[in-house]
């Protein structure tokens, strides 16, 4: 019988391993072997499967050397270095390629423990036990201890598998040696091939269907001698003693990491937060919930799948041995405690549920606020990420900043500055770049283009359409399957603006290197804006949040004419120098159909303060309002030095409403030198609409000169594109301490318009603006950037040219107030009516007066605004520029601006639309019990499949 196993072993041993290394030395890696290694070299194979991927080819090389080397006299030792370690290693490459994703702390215990356990019954094959070094000695000891552990559990775990395996063994084996019968000797290489892996089918089954018994023997086995000769050398009662310790402390870190943060939180969550000490508490607890969420949110990638749709093993039994549904369910039951440390408990639809409970909890989008964590699980898995540059892309590094040109034309007080970028991608797939930027309020953008080069005559032109129509043919092409080249810039915001283009085409890929190809590999963007002059300069784009491009102190930089060197972590400097210090002109613009703009500079006596003003402040309790409680008490001791908190209108009053997330009633305090921010518990998530909503219906028939909502950055991923939203009767003004959002809803940017107010980030300066505005009258349309903007409608019988206007005539029309100085303001007067360059400038303002006159949902109104962006080919906030390159793209936009729904923009929420990863213990009707052939298909050919799905999908992008 010894004999036996002696030669069997051997044979399994030598058999497979010889079968396994011709197959993939001498048909395999000639083949692909050059384009592997370019590939690894390249980083077109993520780092999380590049282990278990040279694994499945080093490990069967490894041991069958040191067969060959140190084991070739001793068969018994080849059958202990196969089943005890060849195989498992084998095995748990296998299993971390296409099972295992995210490792959590209790699958990381078990995997950690077999792969320690595998490595100390490789050197008890090599060396035996350690007599003449006592720390190794000790190693074997705590190993060991657990190795019976090891070797019990997986031998269990495979007898679930091998039972109804070897049930369809025999057929499967002799149906694979019929297949041959059927070849002809047309190919005699093919036949050699499916011979080899015929032979790795029958040892691989062999292999598959005998491991159970000879791991859980060998994993006893060797514990016993081990710990036997240990007992020998330090006494029995020591070995005892150590071995209880170890497995003691294993198991107590086994319990303590098979408790799932989520069910606690859930009933945290579920069951908390109606009063402010229950929501104090919770908010104590945040790293607890935290956890839980995440673990929710990130079950599919993070445990193999829920114990609800485990199931796997009942179809097994039952289709295989047709054996009653309740032993069936046992098997289940036993198999979901066995394997609990990789399983879920708790269902699919939990993942939906953690990203609410999130966003209502922290006031943030869950993949926003962890994107570092859901990055992480997807690197784990072979899922890509959508193209489209989501919240998971902010600050991602995968476009470089290649080179940045700003040229600047001055003329006097105000300027065209041009913006041209060169992106060079860093990936193997086509990306998006995304800007949220900023501009004065008084800037207008005037162009954007796409090229493939640096040529400007054969570069992409930019079409204005209504921003729904824009926004929905834009995202129609951002795809990874047949990308096209469109751009959109969109005004979302007062001065608030979004750019993304797409696609940044992807790096060369090793197969394409070596085939010369001449695809671009850069993408060149061209923007151009014009804005009036600061006192610091000319202002820059401020960026408020990039997604995917980066730059670094290699970034070639070149500001008007001038080569910069910076090492600086800043998109743009906020401010560029003016050649020459030109005085402040007043600007007169006859516009199309009869409006008249003027533009007036503003001296230090042009500007008040509230007089006998009565203010509503709206306060946001968001979560993240904490972390602004030094500027809202800041801006609350500003209010009651100023007046604003003695209840006397005689030198202005404010009331104060407290919003409320769900679960608590939101108030109204007149007297808000009661109202102590520093005391104030913020909580959950409001969003502007529900802040408005809670307002007006505390207001009551109080009458106010101006909304003044307090609030921070916020969430705008988390705003809803519902259009409910009440009516403001003043001048609605959003007030952001600490930053300003990245962009609006619609519905919340048109209840600004239509009111005439604003944004800003503080308070004195909002009340500066209206007592401002007020002072100067009704035909100011805008207080800012240092200018008075005022439009008047004047009686024409046909349009006006620069020729015809007089300044006798903006006088008449009282557009000046009298009291004005002009030669004080050393306004230039020779001309001051502009030509037709200042005019987009001035058709910006336009629209800012139009909208507050306008019923936002009449579509008629919308167009005759849209016609006055199209007519000066600016962006305002109904009208966006977008860059198409085909007719397909041309004729899909056509479609959409004759759609009734042109101007209708939904929020860009930037989530990322995560494929959840296949569940292999699910029961599919079609497949309900797996071939033993399964191990060698996926053992011989594995790196083959992940290599060119990797090298398809760059040829595809």
């Amino acid at each position: 019988m010894k004999t036996l196993l002696t030669i069997l072993g051997a044979a399994i041993f030598w058999l497979w391993n010889i079968a396994f290394l011709v197959f993939v030395y001498i048909w395999m890696l000639p083949a692909i072997g050059v384009g592997l290694f370019n590939a690894i070299v390249a980083g077109e194979i993520e780092n999380e499967f590049l282990i278990p991927l040279l694994g499945l080819i080093v490990i069967p090389t490894v041991c069958t050397l040191i067969g060959g080397w140190r084991l070739r006299k001793r068969p018994l030792e080849l059958m202990r270095l196969f089943y005890g370690v060849e195989a498992p290693l084998f095995t748990l490459c296998l299993v971390r390629l296409f099972v295992v994703r995210e490792l959590t702390p209790a699958s990381t215990l078990i995997l950690g423990t077999g792969m320690a356990c595998v490595l100390a019954f490789l050197f008890d094959v090599l060396h035996g036990y350690a007599k003449d070094n006592r720390v190794v000695a000790w190693l074997q000891l705590i190993f060991h201890s657990l190795m019976v552990l090891v070797g019990v559990f997986v031998g269990v775990l495979l007898l679930f598998y091998t039972v109804p395996a070897a049930a369809v063994f025999i057929p499967g084996f002799f149906r694979h040696w019929l297949i041959l019968t059927n070849f002809t000797l047309e190919n005699p290489l093919w036949i050699i091939q499916d011979i080899l892996l015929i032979i790795l089918f029958s040892f691989s089954s062999t292999l598959f269907v005998g491991m159970p018994a000879a791991l859980a023997f060998l994993y006893i086995e060797s514990p016993r001698y081990i710990l036997h000769r240990f007992a020998e050398q330090y006494g029995q009662k020591r070995t005892i003693q150590g071995v209880l310790a170890v497995v003691t402390a294993w198991m107590v870190l086994f319990i303590s990491f098979q408790q799932q943060p989520q069910i606690k939180v859930f009933n945290l969550l579920d069951n908390s937060g109606q009063t402010d000490k229950e929501r104090q508490e919770l908010l104590a607890k945040s790293d607890i919930i935290r956890s839980g969420l995440l673990n929710a949110y990130l079950s599919s990638y993070r445990y193999i799948s829920p114990i609800e749709e485990n199931d796997h093993i009942f179809a097994m039994y039952r289709d295989v041995f047709e054996l009653p549904d309740s032993i069936c369910q046992f098997l289940q039951n036993s198999y979901n405690t066995l394997m609990s440390p990789f399983l879920y408990n708790g269902s699919r639809a939990d993942s939906e549920r953690a990203e609410k409970l999130y966003a209502d909890f922290f006031d943030a989008p869950l993949q926003k606020a962890e994107r570092k964590a859901v990055q992480h699980a997807l690197q784990s898995t072979a899922i890509l990420d959508e193209a489209k540059a989501g919240v998971l892309n902010i600050n991602q590094k995968k476009v470089w900043l290649r080179s940045q040109n700003i040229t600047i034309q001055e003329h006097g007080d105000w300027a065209e500055v041009e913006l041209y970028e060169v992106y060079e991608n860093k990936t193997n797939a086509v990306e998006e770049i995304l800007y949220y930027f900023s501009l004065p309020e008084s800037a207008t953008i005037t162009g954007i283009w796409l090229g493939d080069s640096d040529n400007r005559d054969k570069r992409f032109p930019f079409k204005v359409s209504p921003r729904g129509a824009a926004q929905k043919v834009y995202n129609s092409q951002v795809r990874r399957e047949r990308p096209m080249d469109p751009a959109l810039l969109e005004q979302v915001g007062s001065h608030l603006y979004r750019l993304r283009a797409f696609p940044v085409p992807p790096k060369l890929a090793s197969w394409e290197k070596n085939n010369s190809t001449n695809r671009p590999t850069k993408m060149h963007l061209w923007l151009t804006y014009k804005v009036m002059r600061q006192p610091e300069g000319w202002a820059m784009p401020s960026l408020g949040e990039k997604r995917n491009i980066f730059w670094t102190e290699n970034t070639q930089r070149n500001y008007g004419g001038q080569v910069v060197k910076t090492v600086s972590d800043n998109w743009i400097p906020s401010f560029l120098p003016p050649t020459t210090a030109s005085p402040l002109t007043l600007h007169q613009v006859n516009l199309e159909n009869g409006y008249h703009i003027t533009a007036k500079p503003l001296t230090k006596e042009d500007y008040a303060l509230p007089e006998n003003q009565q203010f509503a402040i709206v306060l946001d309790t968001s979560r993240s309002m904490g972390a602004q409680n030094k500027e809202l008490t800041e801006t609350f001791n500003w209010l009651k030095k100023h007046g604003f908190s003695d209840n006397n209108c005689a030198n202005n009053d404010a009331d104060l409403y407290v919003t409320a997330a769900s679960g608590i009633q939101p108030k109204r305090i007149d007297d808000i030198r009661t109202f102590e921010p520093a005391k104030m518990t913020f909580y959950g998530t409001i969003q502007y609409k529900e802040m408005l909503r809670q307002f007006v219906k505390l207001q009551g028939d109080t009458a106010y000169d101006g909304i003044l909502v307090l609030t921070d950055e916020g969430s705008y991923e988390l705003t809803d594109n519902s259009k409910d939203i009440p009516a403001i009767s003043a001048p609605l003004w959003m007030v952001h301490l600490g930053a300003l959002p990245p962009a609006y809803d619609d519905a919340t940017l048109k209840a600004i318009q239509d009111s005439g107010g604003g944004i800003s980030t503080k308070l004195p300066e909002v009340l500066q603006r209206l007592a401002t505005q007020a002072k100067l009258g009704s035909s100011v349309v805008s207080v800012v950037d240092g200018y008075a903007w005022f439009v008047e409608k004047i009686e024409v019988n046909q349009p006006l040219n620069q020729s015809n206007n007089t300044s006798q005539n903006s006088e008449s029309a009282g557009l000046i107030p009298a009291a004005t100085n002009i030669v004080d303001l050393q306004i230039d007067q020779t001309n001051t009516y502009e030509s037709e360059s200042f005019a987009p400038i001035a058709a910006r303002q336009l629209v800012i007066g139009l909208s507050k006159e306008i019923d936002g949902n009449q579509v008629a109104e919308l167009d005759a605004i849209h016609a006055i962006a199209k007519t000066y080919k600016i962006v305002t906030p109904y009208s966006s520029m977008i860059v198409l390159v085909n007719d397909e793209q041309r004729e899909a936009l056509r479609i959409a601006e004759a759609e009734k729904d042109r101007f209708n923009r939904k929020v860009e929420k930037g989530k990322e639309g995560l494929n959840q990863p296949n569940n292999p213990m699910k029961h599919s009707d079609s497949v309900s019990v797996p071939e033993p052939s399964m191990v060698v298909g996926l053992g011989a050919i594995v790196f083959i499949l992940i290599f060119s799905r990797r090298k398809m999908f760059v040829k595809k992008s």
